[in-house]
């Protein structure tokens, strides 16, 4: 179902998956149809909502492009906005989120003044208790050959960015459609092939952190977690001068997604996954606590992540409060 087609020359194309965020939705939508920018292409896709989230999208018709799908997925619904995108730069946008009105503008002058194949800017997460900024640290210009700190110091999430859209298509670079996380390789496939790099040290994107939203919520789809590293993982297996930089993502993550599993309050299903995440990473990483990346971490933290013994005590005590 098309509402808008377009037309003329599109600076960022803008895809937005929609599935049950109906509270939040107007106010996603109106941050993106007030940007600054105006050569801007919205592509809002309705990923077989069990909400009436209709009335709330047909508000923009004007200024969306709309389509109205089975329910695929986050990972297919992005990639079909991929296919479906003109403009020189593609960013994402969940739909219970909202964005600054000159994100875009900022981070397509940005792109175009220093030839960028990817910008990154800061992001804020808005949870119950207020809006914390999560700042990056900064890094010059560059790529991780040049870089390699980048991959250490940047996020993993797709939508405090914008891509060029030549680099993506030409790489065939694409979300992961049946598993969880599928956001993480994305990004990475992308850093990968991306010759000039820049950070915007300015938090323009509202992440809004929900109780229900799948990245705090846990179930047996935590376990794809392991399929996305081996992704991942084979997908660099040529850049052996990133192998600390790669260990100290693949530990750091599994240790922190540990400590997620305070959710989930199958202790089953948590001692497994806590299980399976330390065996991933003594097979893989025997000597990981020798990474320099990971001695920058409180000490505390660390001896307490790196323990499984007490990640299952720490979990346990959390899970029956």
């Amino acid at each position: 179902m098309w509402f808008y087609e377009g037309g003329g020359s599109m600076k960022v194309s803008v895809i937005v998956p929609v599935y049950n965020t109906k509270d939040y939705l107007d106010r996603s939508l109106a941050s993106l149809v007030n940007q600054s920018l105006k050569e801007i292409e919205i592509i809002v896709i309705n990923d077989g909502s069990k909400e009436d989230v209709e009335p709330i999208i047909k508000k923009y018709k004007d200024k969306i492009i709309y389509i109205k799908n089975t329910n695929h997925g986050i990972g297919y619904t992005r990639n079909l906005g991929i296919k479906k995108a003109s403009g020189e730069y593609i960013g994402f946008v969940d739909s219970d989120d909202f964005i600054d009105k000159d994100m875009y503008l900022d981070c397509y002058k940005y792109a175009k003044e220093n030839d960028l194949d990817i910008v990154v800017a800061d992001y804020n997460r808005c949870e119950s208790s207020g809006i914390k900024k999560m700042k990056l640290n900064h890094f010059e210009i560059g790529n991780i050959d040049d870089d390699k700190k980048i991959l250490v110091d940047i996020d993993y999430g797709p939508c405090n960015k914008i891509f060029k859209r030549k680099m993506i298509l030409n790489n065939n670079i694409l979300f992961e459609e049946k598993l969880k996380y599928e956001d993480m390789p994305f990004v990475l496939k992308a850093l990968k092939h991306s010759l000039r790099i820049g950070h915007l040290n300015q938090a323009y994107y509202n992440y809004n952190v929900r109780e229900s939203s799948e990245t705090t919520t846990t179930d047996k789809r935590d376990f794809d977690i392991f399929k996305i590293f081996d992704i991942i993982n084979t997908y660099y297996k040529d850049k052996k001068e990133l192998s600390l930089e790669l260990e100290f993502l693949n530990v750091s993550k599994l240790l922190n997604y540990n400590i997620i599993q305070r959710n989930q309050k199958n202790s089953k299903i948590r001692n497994k996954f806590i299980d399976k995440s330390f065996d991933y990473i003594y097979k893989n990483f025997p000597d990981f606590k020798k990474n320099k990346y990971l001695k920058m971490e409180n000490i505390v933290k660390r001896l307490i992540k790196q323990s499984k013994l007490i990640t299952k005590l720490y979990c346990f005590v959390y899970s029956i409060r």
